[in-house]
């Protein structure tokens, strides 16, 4: 009888189900590339994205163990995701979960041992469930948010929800576990609707017999009594696993001493970044309100004439109307740029650049400290308000553009643009001193997260061995 082969064990097969936004995907992107090289190939992952986001970002470089697949595109296109917000919303959650229970089960070789899903698609925890697969939730905004949301319960009871910003948006929170005080007027702007309660009841993630773990992408030093709270009282297993690939990039970029790609094919990006490289250091204010929503065409008239009456220089990403904010600019040239796309970590590490303009989604808000830049914060929707918050009054490396958040209602003059951009970009005014002050120590301790046995590597480590367990 010939003996037994010592057949090598098949890797895990886990399947990640990211929500069809960039600010989704890349932290997702983030935490498969994490978990994948972590894993030295004992883990297959397979990220399922529609087809448009598979030919956007399908050629990217990723570990052999990762997979691209894809469902029909039964949502909006992402060109036009911000022209109907709730429309696009609904849609993801009553077309896509059918095409993605179908790849499910097509998926054999080997079958999904694991899951893991964004924490707004609840219908993918559903179909893991139908399976008996386990799955875990990945939360793309602060652990800040995640608090806030799933305590309504308790904002209503204290008169704080729904938020009226003419009745309650000036009263003082200050009774969630681990949360600093903070106005109402400053919570996520979701808790402004009181019909909002039916929709988090059922998107926010459930704790089942197959869903028992929730994965963060923030840095712990930013959220720490956070994720203490949240680790008492919560009945998910807690891991927290930090934006690695933003960190290594910045510290490549920096070991190369900032220097321009040599990519002949991309003569935008060698473009700024050569008008970069002539700039004084610290000089240039770097602008850049969302990759998805931004402000009314009103509004971008007023920062543009602001930027340009200031007399600061500035690199101005604008997604929409660029060819128009270059005309108003005067074309670009010695003082301004106005560009529809950078590589937001090149620039935020460039020596040239002192200040960001943001609109304080999270991924920008962490990329911020961890290039140790300050910020003017001008948030639009969503968490945006929250992190704003934080952004200048808990961590103190910012200032607020105006204290509501961007919108049609609050027009934002050109006169005031130019010189609250005057103050900000003047780094030896004894203000903004401190600003600049603060985040370079902020950046530093955010840093020690991702050393040897720093907490990024203890929750990668939790999170690997429990796929594997």
């Amino acid at each position: 009888m010939a003996p037994p082969e010592n057949k090598p064990t098949p890797p895990r097969h886990v399947v990640a189900m990211p929500y069809p936004g960039r600010g989704h995907i890349n932290p997702m992107l983030n935490l498969c590339k994490a978990v994948a090289e972590r894993s030295g190939g004992s883990i297959h992952i397979t990220i399922v994205l529609t087809e448009e986001w598979v030919g956007l970002i399908g050629g990217m470089a990723k570990p052999p163990n990762i997979s691209f697949a894809a469902i029909p595109n039964v949502v909006p296109s992402e060109s036009v995701r911000a022209d109907d917000v709730n429309g696009f919303a609904m849609a993801v959650q009553s077309k896509m979960g059918e095409p993605f229970e179908r790849l499910l089960d097509e998926l054999r070789a080997p079958p999904p041992d694991f899951i893991v899903a964004d924490a707004f698609l609840p219908w993918a925890g559903e179909a893991a469930g139908r399976r008996n697969i386990p799955v875990a939730y990945l939360w793309t905004m602060s652990a800040a948010v995640y608090t806030m949301l799933i305590h309504y319960q308790l904002l209503a009871q204290n008169g704080h929800f729904p938020v009226d910003l003419s009745v309650n948006g000036d009263g003082i929170v200050d009774y969630i576990p681990g949360l600093s005080p903070i106005r109402a007027a400053d919570l996520p702007l979701v808790l402004r609707d009181k019909e909002i309660i039916t929709m988090l009841e059922k998107a926010l993630p459930h704790h089942t017999e197959y869903s028992k773990h929730l994965v963060f992408s923030s840095i712990h030093h930013l959220e720490s009594k956070v994720f203490e709270a949240l680790n008492q009282e919560s009945p998910f297993s807690i891991f927290n696993i930090g934006p690695t690939t933003s960190y290594q990039t910045l510290k490549n970029i920096l070991n190369n001493n900032n220097q321009t790609p040599n990519d002949e094919t991309n003569n935008n990006v060698n473009s700024y970044l050569e008008w970069l490289n002539d700039q004084p250091p610290r000089s240039v204010l770097y602008v850049s309100l969302g990759s998805f929503l931004t402000v009314s065409s009103a509004q971008l008239d007023e920062i543009a004439s602001g930027l340009c009456g200031s007399g600061v220089r500035f690199l101005w990403v604008a997604r929409r109307e660029t060819q128009r904010l270059q005309e108003i600019c005067g074309g670009g040239g010695e003082k301004g740029v106005v560009v529809e796309w950078c590589d937001q970590l090149r620039v935020l590490s460039h020596p040239s650049v002192g200040g960001f303009w943001s609109h304080c989604g999270w991924s920008s808000t962490k990329e911020a400290v961890m290039a140790g830049v300050a910020v003017l914060a001008s948030p639009i929707i969503m968490d945006q308000l929250p992190n704003a918050k934080a952004v200048v009054e808990d961590w103190k490396i910012g200032w607020r553009v105006i204290e509501r958040e961007f919108d049609e209602e609050n027009l934002v003059k050109r006169d005031e643009i130019s010189e609250l951009v005057q103050r900000f970009m003047d780094l030896d005014c004894p203000e903004r001193a401190e600003l600049t002050k603060n985040v370079e120590n902020l950046k530093k301790a955010c840093e020690s997260e991702f050393e040897s046995g720093g907490s990024f590597e203890t929750n990668l480590d939790g999170f690997v061995e429990f796929i594997l367990s």
